[in-house]
């Protein structure tokens, strides 16, 4: 009975350890949105705009449309499943800034006025959990690697 307690308080100890984490990570990689004022010069911060996101390591879609669009770099994608940073044009004022939380919250401070704005899309949860398994995965191999590697050269 006393393993059993034991077991039973190793359990809800890595499981509120495990949430507090998981809690952690989606609130840094969730898709957010958030609504800027473009100001009196639309080209001056557009191109302000662009470089902030391009300084994460995004680079900008060719296609050509009323949303511009900014793909993350491929080993963010591959790593934690990171989506795509989106500008879209409300009004002429105002442009609405879609994208991951961990990003969008470096960018939105470098302009006045900006304010969240309502996401109603899909959360990324499937891309983030093949992310961090592919990371579960890397580390395993790794350790697994370490100990065959230690065991032949005869580490004692």
């Amino acid at each position: 009975m006393e393993i059993a307690g034991i077991f039973l308080g190793f359990v809800l100890v890595f499981g509120a350890i495990l949430a507090f984490a998981i809690r952690r990570v989606w609130k840094l990689y969730r898709v957010v949105a958030v609504s800027i004022p473009t100001g009196a010069d639309s080209q001056a911060f557009r191109f302000k705009l662009t470089e902030a996101i391009r300084s994460l390591g995004y680079r900008a879609d060719a296609s050509p449309g009323p949303t511009a669009l900014f793909h993350a770099p491929a080993w963010q994608r591959w790593a934690v499943g990171l989506q795509d940073i989106t500008v879209e044009q409300l009004s002429t004022e105002a442009v609405l800034l879609t994208g991951p939380a961990f990003n969008i919250s470096r960018i939105a401070p470098i302009f006045a006025g900006a304010a969240k704005a309502p996401y109603h899309g899909q959360q990324p949860v499937w891309p983030l959990a093949k992310g961090f398994s592919r990371l579960f995965a890397a580390l395993i191999v790794v350790f697994t690697a370490s100990l065959l590697t230690a065991y032949l050269a005869g580490v004692q």
